[in-house]
């Protein structure tokens, strides 16, 4: 059972209290009031049967999360159903699933997608970063691919508009697959087997690598994070929580200003944020989106990645310098990382700018471990 300060979470209760009695009537009203929370509810931490009663119910009759002026919250909700696929649909995502595993679309022959994201990791390797071709080692953590399917750009810093365009990049990468597109087309063209099971998908005719790549497409397009608890509080409410989850769930919403970046059904914004965490003039040095845009607001910046089973996705970050989910907690309590401000020596890119979103926490050890607890649950 979660135990508070009695004197100060005495008076943080009341004001819940008051705000669950306006809560009620706006219920009673047909409607969520804006009123639900206090201003200052983002530091406040009421006692847990105040929690239970304003999280009880679906996320659409919870208060409304405390984020900054200007952040476009979208309310915690449900990942979009499977699409039902048809026979054609399904025959090209079996020949996806196929050549995710094939190893002879690398130059080596030994790598294929599969090496990087593995189904029992998470879809990911479970490493910081990743081994490629000749054991060369990447700078960047290879991502889950859970919820691919669902994102407006793909890669850390969002170079891909579309699954088609992102399988080019990981194969033809010197340090990653390290295949070639010619020698590619040539082998695959001979090989009696996927003659066969291209023709049944896209007719007679010669293999080329855009077929490849809208098979691969379409597989990683089927794929979904597990069904967890969280899939459950969603359709059915917080009262599905324990204690410690639910206090991790309304700090994630409140003091602890994960909401900013981590909302919707995604949990993510899908935006390109920095964290202070780019190296910048160090060993790691990643200038991450500026190498896409050229902006200078995007030194440093890489895609919100989304939380839906995140405790089978780590090491966590662009670098994957978090094995686990306490130092990322951790880390956004310190206020983000401390990039340098100096000109880099190896880049051209100007110096990072600070992220307003970035701001030191007060978070006790109970709260820190009751975020973790939550994100566990995701």
């Amino acid at each position: 059972m979660y135990r508070s300060p009695t004197l100060f979470l005495a008076l943080a209760s009341l004001l819940f209290v008051v705000s669950c009695a306006v809560r009620a009537q706006g219920a009673q009203d047909g409607g969520v009031t804006d009123a639900a929370l206090p201003a200052d509810a983002g530091q406040l931490v009421p006692e847990i049967a105040t929690l239970r009663s304003l999280y009880a119910g679906t996320p659409d009759t919870w208060p409304k999360a405390a984020v900054d002026p200007g952040v476009e919250f979208v309310e915690f909700g449900l990942l979009p159903a499977r699409t039902e696929l048809d026979d054609h649909s399904r025959a090209m995502a079996l020949l996806g699933a196929t050549l995710f595993a094939e190893r002879r679309l690398s130059g080596s022959g030994q790598i294929s997608c599969m090496s990087c994201h593995n189904r029992e990791l998470g879809f990911g390797d479970g490493l910081k970063t990743a081994f490629g071709h000749d054991r060369k080692r990447g700078n960047r953590n290879s991502p889950s691919l859970f919820t691919v399917g669902l994102l407006d750009k793909l890669m850390w810093d969002g170079r891909s508009n579309s699954l088609e365009d992102q399988v080019h990049n990981p194969i033809t990468n010197p340090i990653e697959m390290a295949g070639n597109i010619e020698d590619i087309e040539r082998w695959i063209n001979q090989d009696p087997e996927y003659q066969k099971r291209f023709a049944e998908v896209f007719g007679e005719g010669r293999i080329g690598f855009g077929q490849i790549a809208q098979a691969l497409a379409a597989f990683q397009r089927t794929l979904r994070p597990p069904t967890t608890r969280w899939d459950a509080v969603l359709a059915q409410g917080g009262k599905l929580l324990n204690d410690e989850q639910l206090l991790g769930l309304h700090l994630f919403r409140t003091k602890a200003r994960c909401a900013n970046c981590h909302h919707g059904p995604l949990l993510s914004d899908q935006k390109f944020h920095s964290l202070a965490i780019s190296f910048y003039d160090r060993q790691l040095e990643d200038v991450g989106r500026y190498s896409v845009t050229g902006d200078p607001k995007d030194v440093g910046a890489f895609r919100t990645p989304s939380l839906r089973a995140v405790r089978r996705t780590g090491p966590y970050m662009h670098n994957g310098i978090f094995p686990e989910l306490r130092g990322l907690i951790n880390l956004y309590a310190f206020g983000g990382g401390r990039d340098r401000t100096a000109q880099s020596k190896t880049t051209n890119a100007p110096p990072p700018v600070h992220n307003p979103l970035l701001t030191k926490l007060e978070l006790t050890n109970e709260e820190r471990d009751a975020l973790v607890t939550f994100l566990m649950m995701l």
